[in-house]
């Protein structure tokens, strides 16, 4: 037997090492490829695969590598980024660049190369499953040239990941975890003290030899394949089923893509902006987790649980809020599935171990970062606060007294996958003993209660800020649930896709979505009714009468399909190409870049200051409002008052202006002609460069 299976693992063995040298061979050749156009798609592909997959595979081959090629994936991703957490944390402790970065990268993974190579084991993958594979390879390839083609330019919370990336890639010296924020010593933003994700996209740009904004615009299509793998991954852990795997991909590319028709990101939503951490939190690391826990729950496995481990580092280090929404997942799956079978068995005892897993990360996190977390206004404000937070969101709140709770409407706001996934959630009562239907039912049921019940939102609100708070409902597995119910409607065979397919389409007429920040007129309040209500009896009932429904098949997968046609349709029908972002001239850039220092500090008013450090890795005065760090270190409100006196009081003396400068420390002013500016006092300062629009004064003398 062992002379018989010595081919096959010669011929794994070398198909193994071939792809692991694929990526740093292409990246090599690739730099004698233009910037630009293939050449640029090249570049980052080779370079992201090389930080991102090639060292944590080699880590996953050489201690364990699992039969299920999508929980293998989502192992060597998870692992890649715990590797790379590690470099970072070396580059900010030795105070150097983020080459060293790469530099622990390359040698960890030299260091376990060849263990891995030597090793034996490797299960042939299954043709339905290398099918599977490949139609969610070659579907993400297709959707990436669309997204790909729509890219750009960058606008809201992009500038802000831009700065923080720029600054990890082209400074010199990255002498502490602040380095990389807007204000010179000012403090840490929560939500991104350990900047993993934006060290990622320099490490990348630095590898593939190109300019930071290219890798923000163009690097999420390179990843769309990946998202789309490690959602089937998901899909297939959790359905046990290729053909499940296949429908969650498909369903998750309409909810986080097709679907969503935000400015600039119509057709492509979250897909388009991957390289900022909240997209790639909820396309790449969250479907990883969930791939991994639901892989240990069913067949446990120490090295399943590392990288669930791993992965639960990542996506805290990544987003820190996030974690916990995926515990409370995991806890109303662990509750549910008691309720359902009525007795404790080996596999909730290894959901319990897959919560510790999960949370022990986040524990940790809080333990280093609470000072940074406890001095943001934005954790537990003032009732002044809290009511203009509420008044900028607009219409989304019900109130209880001094409690607050998400409106109905806001929940399903977000466009007919939601809405579909709402209605389908009480379906899992007809597949009560799958394990996709406790977390559909837990799931949705923890989720609904947490967020409709005032007091317990505004607990939440309170702990995660009302800005994270309100993301909750993401978190709803209403892609499972849309999928469960195309299993359940399976049974029906051609009238089951007939179905599906016309809930698609309906549903895309009535309820398109509503994607802008402030909250209006949102989506069927019915809807989330039928949700929670639906969900509850629904676990009464199936507890009483326990029942496994039909197995995911090719029906199931049909019917998935035909739901996202219809939104499919409508989705790209909407994508376009926005134009460039033209605001700040290249002229000015180019002075700045050139005349200014990355540790001095350039005066401006709030949108300039904001847009510049994006593309100029420099310290500024202020920055746009609701994307700054609200932490006491910061002093937000204090510079949004100069800034607007400096440029804006008229009344006030040269020597109260001059004194703002000195306040906040500023080497240059940089005033945008088209705005009200101080044009008397800054005639003392000689001005470096001036075009019809802007001029940059050294006020350094």
């Amino acid at each position: 037997m062992a002379s018989l299976t010595a081919p096959l693992a010669v011929r794994t063995r070398g198909r193994f090492v071939g792809f692991v040298a694929l990526a740093p061979a292409l990246l090599l050749l690739a730099h004698l490829l233009p910037t630009t156009g293939p050449g640029l798609a090249i570049r980052l592909a080779a370079a992201a695969t090389c930080v991102l997959l090639v060292p944590g595979a080699l880590l996953l081959r050489a201690i364990g590598w699992p039969a299920s090629p999508g929980i293998a994936l989502a192992g060597s991703f998870a692992l890649s980024l715990a590797i790379d957490a590690f470099g970072l944390a070396l580059v900010f402790a030795a105070g150097g660049s983020i080459v060293l970065m790469g530099i622990v990268i390359g040698s960890v993974s030299v260091v376990v190369a060849v263990p891995a190579v030597l090793r034996n084991g490797v299960r042939p993958v299954e043709p339905v499953e290398r099918r599977a594979l490949t139609a969610v390879f070659a579907s993400g390839v297709l959707f990436s040239a669309v997204v790909w083609w729509a890219a750009g330019p960058v606008n809201g919370d992009g500038f802000f990941h831009l700065a923080r990336a720029r600054k990890l890639a082209e400074l010199d010296m990255l002498s502490g975890l602040s380095s990389v924020d807007e204000f010179k010593d000012g403090g840490l933003h929560p939500g991104y003290a350990f900047p993993l994700w934006h060290a990622v996209d320099a490490l990348v740009a630095r590898l593939a030899g190109v300019d930071v904004t290219d890798v923000l615009l163009y690097l999420p299509a390179i990843l769309v394949p990946l998202a789309l793998l490690l959602a089937y991954a998901a899909g297939n852990s959790i359905f046990r089923s290729p053909y499940g795997g296949v429908a969650l991909a498909a369903v998750q590319m309409a909810n986080f893509g097709l679907a969503r028709w935000e400015d600039n990101l119509a057709g492509t939503g979250f897909f388009e902006t991957m390289t900022q951490p909240q997209a790639a939190s909820h396309l790449l690391l969250v479907p990883t987790l969930v791939a991994l826990a639901f892989a240990f729950l069913r067949d446990g496995g120490g090295i399943v649980l590392l990288g669930l481990g791993a992965a639960s580092m990542s996506l805290t280090l990544v987003h820190p809020s996030y974690t916990p929404f995926i515990a409370m997942l995991l806890l109303g799956f662990l509750a549910a599935r008691l309720v359902l079978v009525r007795a404790w068995e080996p596999l909730l005892m290894r959901t319990t171990i897959a919560l510790g897993a999960v949370t022990s990360p986040l524990v940790f996190f809080l333990v280093l970062f609470y000072p940074v977390i406890r001095s943001s206004s934005s954790v537990t404000p003032s009732t002044s606060l809290r009511d203009e937070e509420l008044a900028n969101y607009g219409s989304f709140v019900t109130k209880l007294g001094p409690w607050f709770g998400m409106s109905p409407d806001a929940i399903s706001r977000a466009g007919p996958v939601v809405v579909a996934g709402l209605i389908a959630i009480p379906l899992a009562a007809f597949a009560a003993r799958r394990l996709w239907a406790a977390l559909v039912l837990g799931g949705s049921v923890a989720v609904l209660v947490a967020v409709l019940v005032p007091p317990f939102f505004t607990i939440l609100a309170d702990v995660f800020s009302l800005s994270q708070a309100r993301r909750l409902p993401e978190f709803l597995p209403v892609s499972v649930a849309v999928v469960g119910a195309c299993i359940a409607l399976s049974r029906f065979r051609a009238w089951g896709i007939a179905i599906a397919g016309a809930v698609g389409a309906v549903l895309v007429l009535l309820y398109p979505g509503e994607f802008t920040w402030v909250y209006g007129d949102g989506g069927p309040s019915w809807a989330v009714l039928v949700a929670i209500l639906g969900g509850l009896a629904a676990l009464f009932l199936g507890a009483w009468r326990p029942l496994w429904g039909p197995d995911p098949g090719r029906w199931a997968l049909a019917a998935a399909l035909a739901f996202v046609l219809p939104v499919a349709v409508a989705g790209l029908s909407r994508v376009e190409k926005a134009q460039p972002d033209a605001f700040l001239t290249p002229g000015i850039l180019g002075a700045v870049r050139a005349d200014v220092s990355t540790d001095e500090i350039v005066f401006s008013d709030r949108m300039t200051a904001y847009r510049l450090m994006a593309y100029a890795p420099v310290y500024v005065n202020t920055s746009s409002p609701g994307h700054v760090a609200e932490v006491h270190a910061n002093h937000v409100f204090a510079r949004a008052r100069d800034t607007r006196h400096f440029f804006w009081d008229t009344g006030i003396a040269d020597s109260e202006r001059a004194a703002i400068l000195e306040r906040w420390g500023a080497d240059w002013v940089l005033v945008n002609k088209e705005r009200s500016h101080p044009q008397q006092f800054l005639d003392r300062f000689p001005i470096v460069y001036e075009d019809d629009r802007f001029a940059l004064y050294d006020v350094r003398s």
